[in-house]
């Protein structure tokens, strides 16, 4: 039994409300479409623009807005930390299949469990460069940072303020809608994202304030500025020439991560995902040993199991776990 056979089977809510809770699926029904706030891990909303309609006869979800990510309930449970097999397995948990009931027929060809290299190259393919509209958009957009303002103060607390690793700035003015909605205040926090060959190819916003400020103006804690080009994940400058490579969870933290490094003499290049969820580039991951780290909780310890899973695939010399620790606050 292939996925086309088993999405029509399932509750796209229902397995929200399994992974997120089930307040996170609160205003969908089994039969009905309905907007919620995403309840993807690390994608923290407060207005609701997580939709979720049906196809002929299987259901979908799309993101409004954030990184305008979409799919169906194999492609969600992905994104909360699910292996591919692992993803398929839960299917047909949810369908009422046995697994070991399933026989090749005569008409369909034994299932094959999917390549994860092959599953993060669809991913990465959307990570596309900006073009060069889009790299002088990004750039006017952008003040520069200092301690007379909160995204400075945001980014001296995490020791980057100066440092010419970080490409960061804070947006000039609000980020407004057509329809009038702000998704962005003007003074937040502005990173640029970068390939592994050092093409832009992002800007992800972080609004400052507590969660309560956040939720009070309606803004979201993170949003991409400029659409389109999926959620890439940080890398530092001149990715490719370190001895190994470090994957962590968030940019910033990667950020972070790597001014670390720099300042240790440490040869790393360095990945900061976009969230538990985050895919990593596959460069630079062959022949070299690849360290994980993320958050100590259920989203980071997927994250672990899936990103380790796709860097041995992609040819990593070894694959190491880094002890997670404890942080209070704001990443």
């Amino acid at each position: 039994m292939g996925l086309d056979e088993l999405l029509p089977l399932v509750s796209l809510r229902d397995i929200i409300a399994q992974e997120c809770g089930e307040d996170a699926a609160n205003g969908l029904t089994r039969n009905r479409s309905g907007v919620i706030c995403d309840p993807r891990p690390g994608h923290l909303e407060t207005t609701p623009s997580f939709s979720v309609f049906k196809k002929g006869d299987i259901e979908l979800w799309k993101r409004h807005g954030g990184d305008g990510a979409s799919g169906n309930a194999y492609g969600f449970l992905l994104e909360c930390g699910y292996s591919p097999a692992q993803a398929r397995e839960e299917l047909a948990r949810h369908a009422g299949i046995s697994l070991d009931a399933w026989r090749p027929t005569p008409q369909r060809a034994a299932y094959v469990a999917s390549d994860p290299v092959q599953e993060a190259q669809a991913v990465l393919a959307r990570c596309t460069p900006f073009d060069e509209h889009e790299v002088s958009k990004a750039l006017g957009l952008l003040a520069p940072l200092s301690l007379q303002d909160a995204a400075g103060h945001d980014i001296k607390r995490r020791g980057l303020l100066g440092w010419s690793g970080l490409h960061a700035g804070q947006l000039r003015r609000d980020f407004i809608t057509r329809d009038g909605q702000k998704l962005a205040h003007a003074g937040a926090l502005g990173v640029l994202l970068f390939r592994p060959d050092g093409q832009m190819c992002g800007l992800k916003v972080r609004n400052i304030g507590t969660a309560d400020d956040l939720r009070a103006a309606g803004l979201d804690r993170y949003i991409y500025r400029i659409g389109g080009h999926a959620a890439p994940a940080w890398c530092s400058p001149g990715y490719g020439q370190g001895d190994a490579v470090l994957i962590v969870e968030g940019e910033l933290n990667g950020a972070a991560a790597a001014r670390a490094a720099e300042a240790a003499g440490l040869s790393l290049d360095v990945q900061g995902l976009a969230g538990a969820g985050g895919t990593p580039f596959l460069e630079g991951l062959a022949g070299r040993p690849v360290y994980l780290y993320a958050d100590p909780d259920k989203a980071g310890r997927a994250c672990i199991q899936r990103v380790g899973q796709l860097a041995r695939a992609a040819g990593a010399r070894e694959v190491r776990v880094l002890s997670s620790l404890a942080f209070g606050g704001n990443r």
